[in-house]
């Protein structure tokens, strides 16, 4: 973009805020938001509505990650039970040692994170919904207009979407930019990375970007404060613990599984594969596949959808590969056989 001024302007959607409150190793980049802002590098929009929904979600944030290490707590003892009979059970025990001394740790980052997050929500001046941008929101909905194209009640997300618009139209100098992980109601249907075309009066402009990438914008406003804040706030390189393994590996797994399973929808799509009945299918014709069995895959495609928004591709090529040298590497420190990618 050409000619743009100094005046950086965010607009950061709540399941952004939540997100980089509940990921610990989001840490340097809450933190180069911060200090972006104490240096009046950015601004902040932050309507009331985003405000007041955080503060909501703040000690429920907490609950559910002490509850998603509890779990990992369990996937720990069963990998122990596995190894009862093996030369490798003192190995697991150790390793359960070491995640329950992390335990506590990272249950106080997670605290520590959604209060500075909280205290810069605080801090900026927080802007009230106005009545004109209650009717355009509202004649959003009349018309079926994204977020209200998916006929759920998106009013929430319409009103901050439209505050935003409502002060672009009231600032021509600065740089505008509304960052979401909430591709449902913002994103294209075609490339969730893109506004949905609805938006394409305001996004379609010089000065106005939307982006479902926070790190990439911050590095685009400031290209040194991530590498600084990085260094200073994550130096400690500490091997990581079996849970966060296994949590890993099982992310993974089920995004790899997913972009198979859209591989072979295309396929279905096009007569490739077919669908038939328990009596017609041949476990040998990998042209065939159970109905049940594709109605199953297509109810686990959706659950992954819903658990992983934004985070499902479309990959390139070196994406793909990526994924998959993770997801094999990860496999073999737990004990399987290189290029193990069975999903």
């Amino acid at each position: 973009m050409s000619n743009k001024s100094n005046n950086k302007v965010l607009l950061i959607d709540t399941c952004v805020w939540i997100n980089l409150a509940q990921d610990t190793s989001s840490k340097p980049l809450v933190m180069a938001i911060k200090n972006l802002i104490e240096n009046n590098l950015i601004k902040l929009i932050v309507p009331t509505i985003i405000k007041d929904e955080f503060e909501r979600n703040k000690d429920r944030i907490i609950d559910i990650s002490k509850k998603k290490l509890s779990q990992d707590i369990r996937k720990v003892k069963n990998i122990i039970e596995q190894y009862s009979n093996s030369g490798d059970k003192d190995t697991v025990i150790n390793g359960l040692d070491d995640v329950n001394h992390k335990l506590p740790m990272m249950a106080d980052t997670i605290s520590e994170q959604s209060d500075t997050i909280w205290d810069i929500l605080s801090t900026a001046e927080t802007i009230a919904i106005p009545d004109n941008v209650k009717i355009q929101a509202s004649d959003r909905a009349l018309l079926k207009k994204a977020p209200f194209h998916k006929s759920k009640n998106s009013m929430a997300d319409a009103l901050i979407i439209e505050l935003f618009f409502n002060a672009t139209l009231t600032d021509e100098q600065s740089d505008f930019y509304f960052i979401t992980h909430n591709p449902k109601d913002f994103s294209s249907e075609s490339d969730n990375r893109i506004h949905h075309e609805d938006y394409n009066e305001y996004f379609s402009k010089d000065k106005i970007t939307y982006s479902t990438n926070l790190p990439f914008v911050i590095n685009e406003i400031a290209p040194d404060i991530l590498d600084e804040t990085t260094f200073e706030y994550d130096w400690d390189d500490e091997s990581r613990g079996l849970y966060e393994i296994l949590d890993t590996i099982d992310m993974l797994t089920d995004k790899i599984w997913y972009n198979r399973h859209c591989a072979r929808a295309y396929d279905v799509e096009n007569g490739n594969i077919l669908i038939v009945d328990g009596d017609d299918y041949d476990v040998y014709n990998h042209q065939h596949i159970r109905k049940d069995i594709w109605e199953g895959a297509l109810k686990s495609a959706k659950n992954k959808e819903e658990k992983y928004p934004n985070e499902l591709g479309p990959w390139s090529d070196f994406e793909w590969g990526m994924l998959s040298g993770k997801l094999s590497a990860l496999r073999w420190v737990i004990g399987e056989e290189w290029d193990m990618l069975d999903t």
